[in-house]
Parts: C-alpha cells; structure tokens; sequence
C-alpha cells in the first residue's frame, strides 16, 4: 500500500511518499496549486498506484478555526469529490517550520513544501 501526503498551500503544494512496508516517507514533488491540481493529483495517483492520501490541516495552537484551515477544509472536500482514494486529515502543527529548519543551510530556501508534506505523512505512519 502506497500513501500520498499533501502539504496544501495557497500557491504551492507539496507532496511526499511511503508505502507502508517501509514506513518511511520521502519528499516526492511540489505542485503549483493552480486550475489543473486535481487532475495533476490524479495522474499522480494513478502513476505512483496510491491507494490513501494524508493531508495536513493546520489547526491553530488553540485549536480554533484559521482562514488557512478553512482554506485546507475546502480543498479536501474537492479532493474527496474528485479522487476516488481515501483521504485522511493530519494535524500539520509546526510542519513548516520543522521543514525549514531541516534545509536550512542548503540551496532549497522556498522549496520545503514537499518536505512538510513528508513530516505530515511521517507524524501520521509514527502514528500507527
């Protein structure tokens, strides 16, 4: 069994892999998050044979509702309509920022969207 884990940001969407035999997850890919997502998170699907996908919604620290979670909230309702595979919310508290401390020193400044999206799924298989 494959996983799919997803970072959504407003601009940008990052994407990591495992399966869970491993139970290691990877960075995979960063998307723009424009008209043709889902149909791109389709073909991906299809291509890496993903049977569950771990989306990571950013509950404040408080727990209450934000924009961004809103935001988040609407994109995995598409998501559920337009691809026919499990979708499973995670808390992505502090993913970002976890993400950015990892690469920090390295030539990826900007480019931690995938690399959030694995901490999302990692946090989700520590889980299990």
């Amino acid at each position: 069994m494959k996983i799919l884990g997803i970072d959504h940001g407003d601009k940008k969407i990052g994407l990591a892999v495992a399966d869970m035999e491993t139970k290691i997850a990877t960075p995979y890919k960063i998307l723009f998050n424009n008209q043709n997502i889902f149909e791109d998170l389709k073909n991906i699907c299809t291509n890496e044979d993903i049977d569950k996908i771990v989306i990571g919604v950013p509950k404040g620290l408080q727990g209450n509702e934000s924009e961004q979670m809103s935001n988040v909230l609407n994109f995995i309702s598409k998501l559920r309509e337009e691809i026919n595979i499990e979708v499973i919310e995670q808390d992505e508290k502090l993913t970002s920022s976890q993400a950015g401390k990892l690469l920090q020193g390295t030539k990826s400044k900007g480019q931690d969207d995938d690399v959030a999206a694995m901490l999302i799924l990692q946090g989700y298989l520590d889980k299990l």
